[in-house]
């Protein structure tokens, strides 16, 4: 699962390509600068992007932290789990007798 950083720029960047190329999409009375402007802009926020997305594993600090609870929560569901298993067994045994 990408952390929210990654999420929020690749949001903001798909955003703003489809604003420039399908809300800004001029290319009757478009100059060579604006396109040039347009694909300039479309590359340095698409780098952005990668640069945020790639730089989120490499600094293992959300790594270690988001997964070293993963253990604790799957152990949690499943002596609860087992526990409710117990009871309901204990429950269905008392009334069957």
């Amino acid at each position: 699962m990408p952390s929210g950083h990654s999420q929020l720029i690749w949001f903001f960047v798909v955003y703003f390509f489809l604003f420039l190329y399908l809300r800004m999409h001029q290319t009757n009375n478009a100059r060579c600068v604006d396109l040039l402007w347009r694909h300039i802009l479309s590359i340095i926020l698409l780098g952005m992007a990668l640069s945020v997305s790639y730089s989120r594993p490499i600094s293992e600090y959300f790594l270690v932290r988001d997964t070293s609870l993963i253990p604790n929560i799957l152990w949690f569901e499943y002596t609860v789990t087992r526990s409710e298993a117990r009871n309901r067994q204990r429950k269905l045994g008392t009334k069957l007798q």
